[in-house]
């Protein structure tokens, strides 16, 4: 339909829906004139009461009908809803204003028997299409042209205005609203999905309470010829509860929200009732047995309060699970689901946390049973139980299958339905992005692993490689001292008793010689000194800094002042720590002398509880210190990343304060 005709019809429908409830008051008439008839109709006059019942009546049947096809023209259902109200409302109307027969208009009571049929009629055909279309269209015919045609029979006995033709009557409109009803009940049983049963229990629930009690006292009295058990003016309203309940399912399509109203509803009342009889028993005897007693009472009544606050939690939620199965079965809130998942699932990092949503929180919200996940191995095994109407579903990651959701069956018993399915796929779209955050992050941690290490690795092949770098020093110290040394020094013994024998035409070359060999001995001390200082081995890391420091100064004119602990406690040094230290200490010298332009040099050997810390500062230039050691090498500071290997590697932290202007601080820590 166009949008012009669709919104002639919502003019109309707006329009045409509330004159017929007008058609009634006191002392109105409709008169019909013509050139060979002139006809006057007068409507009785009306009781107040029955006539603002029947106003009402009427009006709800047909604004309900108006508004359903006004928000959906262009479904079916709701034409034929639409179809199905508008003639109960005029049969209601003449029927409830006018209850006496007697004071009725002949013509009222043919309207009124006409709307009640046809409505009849339509209501069979709306349940064969609403909410789960049964049947073929063709079947859909066979079953419908009988109804109708009956319905044309049945409403000519009734006009005929015979006793017999008016318990027929009656017998067909009962067997109408029969059928209906099994119609529904079939729907509702054998093709409805579960959403469809959740719309059904709504319009079952209105229909029920609609049609009993107008059906026991009032229709079957009259099929029986007794006298009514229940007022005329009172059919109108039972019968209004039907068309509201039709409106929310036709209309709403989901019921969630009413749902939710009704579930936590039902779950706190059943809690307040819990707690008034927590409450009132304990109370009751109380004031029975121990009347004044009020310390006893105040007790109690805190007593009760820390056990409603304790164990309110875990009640709610089996209540909650309790009122989910009484009510709604295997029912569960799909916006809760998702919403409530996809939290979990956003914060899942280890498999654990995922197998956890997957097989215990999405069953437990979803009235499944327990499942499975499958990580890794994705292959059937024959030793791995297969869950009964389980529905697998793959997870994949870099575009392969890397796990298997097994999602266990319904506790209903029943099939999967089609939004049960979207939900779960949903859940498995997001569940693959949890496993990718999962194995991405089982990825990095077997990669720090292996750097960590890797690390470790390379950090003993650098200790061992210092250890045999410092022992292949002191070997060769060893070796130049027993060595070329010890020759060096016997060979100037020889040319000093040489000399001592007199005058010589060679005295002056042995002179010149013996100074040469005193100045060879006194590199290869220097030598074996940088190679391994002797005063290490002998006195310990205090003399052998003393000795540093001095000939540093004397070397580059720079004073150094020395703050060292007692020999006697650095001697406590085992292993590689004193050379490592004072290589540090040399390297710190060394790197002064070449860059700072320092006036002065302070070093500080103290203990820190049983800790040692060495503290060399300068006042020189200094310079902006990089956060990384990688700054440091980009900065060409490879003395300061030796020294920064060399400490980690003895299990000390060397750091490093420096400002431009401001002299440089290195402080190592063992």
């Amino acid at each position: 339909m166009p949008p012009e005709g669709s919104r002639l019809v919502r003019r109309l429908t707006l329009l045409s829906a509330p004159i017929v409830p007008l058609l009634a008051g006191y002392l109105v008439y409709f008169q019909w004139r013509t050139p060979a008839l002139d006809s006057t109709l007068p409507l009785a006059q009306a009781q107040l009461p029955y006539l603002l019942s029947a106003i009402i009546v009427a009006l709800i049947f047909s604004g309900l009908g108006t508004f359903v096809v006004w928000r959906r023209p262009l479904q079916v259902e709701a034409r034929l809803f639409f179809c199905m109200v508008q003639p109960i409302a005029v049969g209601l109307l003449f029927f409830l204003a006018f209850p006496n027969l007697a004071a009725r208009p002949y013509w009222m009571e043919v309207v009124s028997i006409v709307g009640f049929h046809l409505s009849g009629a339509i209501l069979v055909h709306y349940y064969l299409t609403f909410p789960v279309v049964l049947g073929t269209p063709r079947q859909r015919r066979w079953v419908l042209a009988p109804a109708y045609l009956l319905m044309l029979v049945a409403l000519a006995f009734r006009l005929s205005g015979a006793d017999l033709g008016l318990r027929l009557s009656f017998l067909y409109n009962t067997a109408e609203i029969v059928g209906a009803i099994v119609i529904l009940v079939y729907a509702y049983v054998r093709r409805a999905s579960a959403d469809g049963r959740r719309r059904l229990r709504v319009v079952v629930f209105g229909a029920f309470f609609s049609a009993t009690p107008p059906f026991f006292l009032y229709l079957l009295p009259k099929i029986a010829g007794l006298p009514d058990r229940m007022p005329d003016w009172m059919v109108g309203p039972f019968m209004v509860i039907s068309p509201l309940s039709y409106v929310l399912a036709i209309v709403r399509h989901k019921l969630f929200d009413i749902d939710r109203v009704l579930n936590r509803a039902a779950v706190y009342a059943v809690m307040a009732a819990g707690i008034l009889l927590l409450y009132l028993i304990p109370f009751l005897l109380i004031y029975r047995y121990l009347p004044g007693d009020w310390l006893g009472q105040i007790s109690v009544a805190a007593g009760l309060t820390l056990l409603v606050g304790v164990g309110f939690d875990w009640t709610r939620a089996r209540v909650q699970r309790g009122v989910d199965r009484f009510f709604y079965g295997g029912w569960y809130d799909y916006p809760g689901v998702v919403e409530t998942i996809s939290g979990a699932l956003a914060r899942s990092i280890e498999r654990a946390e995922l197998s956890d949503v997957l097989t215990r929180q999405v069953p437990t919200l979803m009235q499944l049973e327990t499942g499975r996940l499958v990580i890794g191995d994705t292959s059937p095994s024959p030793s791995r139980p297969q869950l009964p109407s389980a529905m697998p579903l793959p997870l994949a990651f870099q575009g392969q299958t890397r796990a298997v959701w097994i999602v266990g069956g319904r506790r209903d018993g029943e099939d999967f339905t089609a939004d049960d399915r979207r939900i779960l796929n949903t859940l498995a779209r997001q569940a693959e992005v949890s496993l990718s955050n999962v194995l991405l992050v089982e990825m990095l941690r077997q990669q720090l692993a292996e750097i960590r290490a890797s690390r470790e690795t390379l950090a003993g092949a650098q200790r061992q490689l210092l250890s045999s770098r410092e022992d292949e020093r002191a070997r060769l110290a060893r070796d130049l001292h027993d060595g070329p040394i010890q020759e060096l020094v016997g060979l100037n013994m020889q040319l000093g008793l040489l000399l001592s024998n007199g005058s010589s035409p060679l005295s002056d070359v042995l002179e010149a010689m013996r100074l040469q060999v005193r100045a060879l001995l006194s590199d290869l001390r220097h030598v074996c000194a940088e190679l391994r200082p002797p005063m290490l081995d002998t006195l310990g890391l205090g003399a052998a800094l003393r000795v540093l420091a001095d000939d540093w100064s004397k070397q580059t004119g720079i004073p150094v002042q020395m703050v060292l602990p007692p020999d006697a406690t650095l001697r406590a040094l085992a292993g590689q720590a004193p050379v490592n230290l004072y290589r540090l200490a040399q390297e710190a010298l060394t790197n002064i002398a070449r860059h700072a332009a320092a006036r002065r040099v302070a070093i500080c050997l103290e203990w820190q509880d049983t800790r040692l810390a060495m503290t060399i500062h300068d006042d020189g230039r200094g310079f902006v210190v990089p956060t990384t050691l990688h700054g440091l090498a980009a900065q060409g500071h490879f003395g300061l990343v030796g020294m920064q290997e060399r400490a980690t590697l003895i299990g000390a932290s060397l750091t490093v304060q420096s400002s431009p202007g401001h002299g440089t601080t290195l402080q190592i820590v063992l």
